[in-house]
């Protein structure tokens, strides 16, 4: 087993090291169709555990040897976020257990954040237009800023992305970063990463104009590669639905 902890939090390692014996009382337990996620309080500081799915077979080869692991991975892309100037609730830990010669479980812990989803102001109805443009202003400008630092988050939506408003201006966090890049300017990439948002195509509009504003770039050309991304992913979609759900196996639908 390989545990590496925040020289910060060096006081939590007899916690960290009974997490495989579940020792410890979870406030809330969260569960989706990967991975298993728990927020408990320990010696006073509200935490957050995540349990990655056990990989599959090839992959626990590919972690063994070839590539860091989804734990190590969380750990490691929120450092480098927090140094960048991003930010991202604390990295405290992350754990790799073995069986055999092989990877089988990461853990990463952080620290409990109380921003929100950007879902949840998505889905408020009492945002009035003032509030709205704010929002879109700043959300879109902290997009622009990221992708232009060459990072892509790979998996940009509405539940990885967390907000709080603080002194009259929204402030955004990152969580789920273990399939970050680093140093990719592509616009086709940070086209993906903008499709991932699920408003309505009335607010992504409004996000994207501004968005290239910021970047200096073409509109109507980014946007095109936006919508191409989108095309793809709702392509893929309705495929999986096509093969997986007659079988049972459609363990994952987005919502379009």
């Amino acid at each position: 087993m390989k545990v590496v902890i925040n020289p910060k939090y060096s006081n939590l390692k007899g916690f960290i090291d009974g997490i495989l014996s579940h020792s410890y009382k979870a406030d809330n337990t969260y569960r989706n169709f990967r991975n298993i996620v728990e927020d408990t309080t320990v010696d006073g500081l509200h935490l957050v555990v995540k349990k990655f799915k056990k990989p599959t077979e090839a992959n626990r080869v590919v972690y063994s040897f070839l590539r860091p692991s989804k734990a190590k991975r969380a750990y490691n892309y929120s450092n480098r976020l927090l140094q960048m100037g991003f930010d991202v609730p604390e990295p405290v830990a992350y754990m790799e257990v073995n069986k055999g010669l092989f990877f089988h479980t990461g853990y990463f812990l952080c620290l409990y954040t109380d921003y929100r989803a950007i879902a949840d102001f998505r889905d408020n109805p009492e945002i009035d237009e003032e509030e709205m443009s704010l929002f879109l202003d700043e959300f879109s400008a902290y997009a622009a800023d990221f992708h232009s630092k060459g990072l892509v988050h790979n998996d940009f939506n509405i539940d990885n992305i967390l907000y709080k408003k603080l002194d009259g201006h929204y402030r955004f966090q990152l969580i789920d970063l273990n399939r970050m890049s680093f140093g990719n300017r592509s616009l086709m990439k940070c086209a993906k990463d903008m499709s991932s948002l699920h408003f309505s195509q009335t607010v992504l509009d409004q996000i994207l104009e501004r968005y290239c504003k910021n970047r200096n770039i073409d509109r109507d050309g980014f946007a095109k590669k936006v919508q191409y991304n989108i095309g793809k992913a709702k392509g893929r979609s309705k495929l999986k639905d096509i093969i997986l759900t007659p079988l049972g196996l459609r363990k994952h639908k987005r919502a379009w």
